[in-house]
Protein backbone atom coordinates (compact mmCIF):
# COMPACT_ATOMS: atom_id res chain seq x y z
CA UNK A 1 0.00 0.00 0.00
CA UNK A 2 1.23 3.50 -0.82
CA UNK A 3 1.04 5.07 2.67
CA UNK A 4 2.35 8.40 1.40
CA UNK A 5 -0.60 8.66 -0.99
CA UNK A 6 -3.01 7.74 1.82
CA UNK A 7 -1.45 10.34 4.13
CA UNK A 8 -1.76 13.07 1.48
CA UNK A 9 -5.40 12.11 0.88
CA UNK A 10 -6.18 12.38 4.60
CA UNK A 11 -4.54 15.80 4.80
CA UNK A 12 -6.50 16.98 1.75
CA UNK A 13 -9.81 15.75 3.24
CA UNK A 14 -9.06 17.49 6.55
CA UNK A 15 -8.32 20.73 4.72
CA UNK A 16 -11.59 20.53 2.79
CA UNK A 17 -13.55 19.95 6.02
CA UNK A 18 -11.82 22.88 7.70
CA UNK A 19 -12.68 25.17 4.78
CA UNK A 20 -16.28 23.98 4.87
CA UNK A 21 -16.71 25.14 8.48
CA UNK A 22 -18.62 28.39 8.78
CA UNK A 23 -16.70 31.46 9.83
CA UNK A 24 -17.68 32.95 13.22
CA UNK A 25 -20.38 35.63 13.06
CA UNK A 26 -18.48 38.87 12.58
CA UNK A 27 -21.16 41.52 13.15
CA UNK A 28 -22.78 43.01 16.23
CA UNK A 29 -26.25 41.72 15.51
CA UNK A 30 -28.23 39.53 13.16
CA UNK A 31 -31.58 37.72 13.32
CA UNK A 32 -32.57 34.51 11.60
CA UNK A 33 -35.87 36.14 10.63
CA UNK A 34 -37.75 39.39 11.14
CA UNK A 35 -41.17 37.69 11.08
CA UNK A 36 -42.28 34.55 12.89
CA UNK A 37 -45.80 33.10 12.84
CA UNK A 38 -46.97 30.85 15.66
CA UNK A 39 -50.20 28.83 16.12
CA UNK A 40 -53.15 29.88 18.27
CA UNK A 41 -52.45 27.20 20.88
CA UNK A 42 -50.20 27.75 23.89
CA UNK A 43 -46.60 27.09 22.94
CA UNK A 44 -42.88 27.80 23.04
CA UNK A 45 -40.56 28.66 20.17
CA UNK A 46 -36.82 29.52 20.02
CA UNK A 47 -35.72 32.82 18.52
CA UNK A 48 -32.17 32.74 17.14
CA UNK A 49 -29.85 35.68 17.77
CA UNK A 50 -26.46 36.08 16.08
CA UNK A 51 -23.82 38.38 17.52
CA UNK A 52 -20.11 38.77 18.18
CA UNK A 53 -20.72 40.74 21.38
CA UNK A 54 -23.22 41.10 24.21
CA UNK A 55 -26.86 41.85 23.36
CA UNK A 56 -30.18 42.75 24.98
CA UNK A 57 -33.77 41.82 24.10
CA UNK A 58 -37.20 43.04 25.18
CA UNK A 59 -40.77 43.61 24.07
CA UNK A 60 -41.32 46.92 22.25
CA UNK A 61 -44.65 47.34 24.09
CA UNK A 62 -45.90 45.57 27.24
CA UNK A 63 -47.87 42.36 26.58
CA UNK A 64 -49.77 40.02 28.88
CA UNK A 65 -49.84 36.94 26.69
CA UNK A 66 -46.15 36.24 26.08
CA UNK A 67 -42.78 36.10 27.85
CA UNK A 68 -39.06 35.67 27.16
CA UNK A 69 -36.83 33.33 29.15
CA UNK A 70 -33.92 35.79 28.99
CA UNK A 71 -33.36 39.47 28.23
CA UNK A 72 -29.65 39.44 27.47
CA UNK A 73 -26.81 37.25 26.28
CA UNK A 74 -23.39 37.14 24.64
CA UNK A 75 -22.54 35.81 21.21
CA UNK A 76 -24.82 33.75 19.01
CA UNK A 77 -27.56 32.11 21.05
CA UNK A 78 -31.33 31.88 21.38
CA UNK A 79 -34.21 33.35 23.35
CA UNK A 80 -37.15 31.12 24.19
CA UNK A 81 -40.45 32.83 23.41
CA UNK A 82 -43.44 31.46 25.34
CA UNK A 83 -47.02 32.40 24.42
CA UNK A 84 -50.50 31.80 25.78
CA UNK A 85 -53.42 30.46 23.75
CA UNK A 86 -55.23 32.99 21.57
CA UNK A 87 -59.04 32.95 21.77
CA UNK A 88 -59.47 36.09 19.67
CA UNK A 89 -58.34 37.36 16.28
CA UNK A 90 -54.74 37.17 15.03
CA UNK A 91 -52.47 39.31 17.19
CA UNK A 92 -48.86 40.44 17.07
CA UNK A 93 -46.01 41.85 19.10
CA UNK A 94 -42.48 43.07 18.45
CA UNK A 95 -39.23 42.10 20.15
CA UNK A 96 -36.36 44.59 19.93
CA UNK A 97 -32.74 43.39 19.98
CA UNK A 98 -29.78 45.67 20.69
CA UNK A 99 -26.05 44.97 20.48
CA UNK A 100 -23.46 47.73 20.47
CA UNK A 101 -24.73 50.38 18.06
CA UNK A 102 -27.01 47.93 16.22
CA UNK A 103 -30.73 47.41 16.68
CA UNK A 104 -33.17 45.05 14.96
CA UNK A 105 -36.77 44.03 15.50
CA UNK A 106 -38.61 40.73 15.22
CA UNK A 107 -42.39 40.69 14.68
CA UNK A 108 -44.29 37.66 15.97
CA UNK A 109 -47.85 37.01 14.80
CA UNK A 110 -50.07 34.51 16.58
CA UNK A 111 -52.85 32.91 14.56
CA UNK A 112 -56.50 33.53 15.36
CA UNK A 113 -58.32 31.19 17.69
CA UNK A 114 -61.65 31.74 15.89
CA UNK A 115 -62.42 30.76 12.31
CA UNK A 116 -65.08 33.36 11.49
CA UNK A 117 -65.15 36.62 13.46
CA UNK A 118 -68.56 38.15 14.16
CA UNK A 119 -69.32 41.83 14.81
CA UNK A 120 -72.96 42.85 14.17
CA UNK A 121 -75.33 45.63 15.24
CA UNK A 122 -79.08 44.93 15.41
CA UNK A 123 -80.89 46.76 14.03
CA UNK A 124 -78.41 48.18 11.52
CA UNK A 125 -80.61 51.22 10.89
CA UNK A 126 -82.64 53.27 13.35
CA UNK A 127 -85.13 56.09 12.88
CA UNK A 128 -85.90 58.24 15.95
CA UNK A 129 -88.08 61.24 16.76
CA UNK A 130 -86.64 64.74 16.99
CA UNK A 131 -86.77 64.86 20.79
CA UNK A 132 -85.16 61.46 21.48
CA UNK A 133 -81.80 62.01 23.18
CA UNK A 134 -80.57 58.48 23.88
CA UNK A 135 -80.39 55.23 21.94
CA UNK A 136 -79.29 51.66 22.40
CA UNK A 137 -78.98 48.70 20.02
CA UNK A 138 -77.92 45.08 20.29
CA UNK A 139 -74.28 44.19 19.63
CA UNK A 140 -73.42 40.60 18.72
CA UNK A 141 -69.80 39.40 18.62
CA UNK A 142 -67.47 36.49 19.18
CA UNK A 143 -64.32 38.62 19.57
CA UNK A 144 -64.69 39.44 23.26
CA UNK A 145 -60.94 38.91 23.65
CA UNK A 146 -60.44 41.95 21.40
CA UNK A 147 -63.08 44.17 23.00
CA UNK A 148 -60.55 46.82 24.10
CA UNK A 149 -59.16 47.05 20.56
CA UNK A 150 -62.47 47.86 18.84
CA UNK A 151 -62.55 51.41 17.50
CA UNK A 152 -65.65 53.57 17.22
CA UNK A 153 -66.25 56.51 14.90
CA UNK A 154 -69.14 58.72 13.77
CA UNK A 155 -69.62 60.24 10.34
CA UNK A 156 -72.28 62.62 9.01
CA UNK A 157 -73.39 62.33 5.36
CA UNK A 158 -74.48 65.96 5.38
CA UNK A 159 -72.23 68.73 6.61
CA UNK A 160 -73.42 70.36 9.78
CA UNK A 161 -73.70 69.89 13.51
CA UNK A 162 -72.16 66.84 15.16
CA UNK A 163 -75.18 65.67 17.14
CA UNK A 164 -74.19 62.16 18.30
CA UNK A 165 -71.97 61.78 21.37
CA UNK A 166 -71.31 59.68 24.47
CA UNK A 167 -70.89 56.43 22.54
CA UNK A 168 -70.14 53.38 24.68
CA UNK A 169 -70.36 49.64 24.11
CA UNK A 170 -70.02 46.29 25.81
CA UNK A 171 -69.91 42.86 24.24
CA UNK A 172 -73.73 42.88 24.05
CA UNK A 173 -74.86 46.46 23.34
CA UNK A 174 -74.03 49.86 21.89
CA UNK A 175 -75.37 53.03 23.56
CA UNK A 176 -75.18 56.67 22.49
CA UNK A 177 -76.59 60.15 23.15
CA UNK A 178 -78.13 62.68 20.74
CA UNK A 179 -79.01 66.34 20.89
CA UNK A 180 -82.65 67.19 19.96
CA UNK A 181 -83.27 68.03 16.31
CA UNK A 182 -84.78 71.53 16.19
CA UNK A 183 -84.40 71.86 12.44
CA UNK A 184 -86.91 71.45 9.65
CA UNK A 185 -85.20 68.49 7.94
CA UNK A 186 -84.13 65.05 9.05
CA UNK A 187 -80.48 64.48 9.79
CA UNK A 188 -78.34 61.37 9.49
CA UNK A 189 -75.31 59.86 11.15
CA UNK A 190 -73.38 56.61 10.79
CA UNK A 191 -71.82 54.96 13.83
CA UNK A 192 -69.08 52.50 12.91
CA UNK A 193 -67.36 49.86 15.02
CA UNK A 194 -64.23 48.32 13.52
CA UNK A 195 -61.42 45.97 14.38
CA UNK A 196 -58.20 45.10 12.53
CA UNK A 197 -56.25 41.95 13.25
CA UNK A 198 -52.50 41.43 13.01
CA UNK A 199 -52.77 41.00 9.24
CA UNK A 200 -54.76 44.26 8.89
CA UNK A 201 -57.93 42.35 8.02
CA UNK A 202 -60.76 44.59 9.12
CA UNK A 203 -64.28 43.74 10.21
CA UNK A 204 -66.92 46.42 10.76
CA UNK A 205 -70.44 46.92 12.06
CA UNK A 206 -72.46 50.04 11.23
CA UNK A 207 -75.57 51.71 12.57
CA UNK A 208 -77.34 54.08 10.14
CA UNK A 209 -79.12 56.59 12.34
CA UNK A 210 -81.81 59.06 11.25
CA UNK A 211 -83.33 61.70 13.50
CA UNK A 212 -86.58 63.19 12.23
CA UNK A 213 -87.21 66.96 12.07
CA UNK A 214 -89.12 68.85 14.76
Amino acid sequence: MDYRHLFVSILFAAAVCACAKQDPFNRELGLQSRLVEVPSETGLTPVMVFSNTSWKAGFVSPVNWASLDRLSGTGSSQVKFAFAGNYGRARKLSIAFEAGSSRDTLVIIQASGISSPVLTLTPSSLNVASDVTAGKVLLTMNIQENLDEIRVSVSYPEAGEEWVSGISFTDTSLAFSMTPNTGAVARRAIITLSHKDAYDKEITAQLFLTQNPA
